[in-house]
């Protein structure tokens, strides 16, 4: 097997290792790791000395826990992850996900590819919802080839060192720090498609497949999920859009016409601020 070092970071919300379905893949891995990132991102903060964090430190080279419970924003924690380590591809996760061998040995495996986009099987349906290739959920193991725009999840995402060095060299985030929850795993497929019309190619894979609790395949909604979408919404249209302020507008005035005020004073502020209220806008460029 090849011996890829491999830099991994996990995202924890809401629950203790042990109930982490992520954790308990990692505990099962046949190679180690080079890094394993924890970010609990709260509310509680979870034990430096706990039973879990003694295994993984056993079956991985490097691990730590990261105790962030004021929810740092994920674009933020990857960016951040991905500077931080030395590693030959890197690797996002959240917390309620199986990862499986065949996952693993693409993993430590992997060559002369740059992107890794496992297929995405929701837990809850055990349907496909991902990777997104030009509009068609791409289910044909390979190399994806010829795609004018492809988007994907976060979790299971891998990304090369030469993604990370391109980026650099080019000052540019990986995930865009205006975002904090929906919207940073698509910030960053909207500046790899723009990169790719540039005439910048990357080899882009989908030759795994990892199963996933994803929220948009859950019947329920709430008041506070179609918030984050809202904002995920505004900023999207304000930085990735031709036209931003036409489409805001028509936006906020649906929402006036439908009652929805607090909708509409949201877009107004997010649209104002440029950024979610948990992103700093005068945050620095990472790179």
């Amino acid at each position: 097997m090849n011996n890829n070092k491999i830099a991994l970071v996990v995202i924890v919300y809401g629950k203790a290792l042990e109930d982490a379905m992520t954790i308990q893949s990692l505990l099962s891995f046949e190679e180690k790791l080079e890094h394993l990132l924890i970010v609990n991102n709260g509310p509680a903060v979870i034990d430096e000395n706990s039973a879990v964090l003694t295994s993984l430190a056993q079956k991985h080279h490097h691990v730590v826990l990261e105790n962030q419970v004021q929810n740092k924003p994920l674009s933020w924690i990857y960016n951040d992850f991905i500077q931080q380590y030395d590693a030959d591809y890197y690797v996002l996760f959240d917390d309620d996900t199986e990862i499986n061998i065949e996952y693993q040995n693409m993993l430590f495996t992997a060559q002369d590819i740059d992107i890794e986009l496992p297929k995405i099987i929701s837990m809850s349906d055990k349907a496909q919802y991902y990777p997104l290739v030009d509009g068609v959920i791409e289910q044909k193991d390979g190399i994806i080839s010829n795609a004018k725009e492809v988007f994907s999840i976060g979790s299971g995402l891998v990304i090369s060192k030469g993604v990370k060095e391109y980026f650099i060299e080019n000052k540019m985030e990986l995930f865009d720090s205006h975002f904090a929850l929906y919207g940073v795993d698509f910030s960053f497929f909207r500046k790899i498609n723009r990169i790719k019309q540039k005439s910048k190619v990357f080899n882009i894979s989908s030759r795994s497949y990892i199963n996933h609790s994803l929220s948009r395949a859950e019947k329920e909604t709430s008041e506070w999920r179609d918030k984050e979408r809202l904002y995920d919404l505004v900023l999207t249209l304000k930085y990735y859009y031709s036209y931003a302020e036409l489409r805001i507008l028509k936006l906020f005035l649906r929402k006036i016409l439908g009652g929805k005020i607090k909708d509409a004073l949201l877009i107004l502020s997010t649209a104002f601020n440029g950024a979610h209220p948990r992103c700093s806008t005068n945050r620095k460029d990472i790179y």
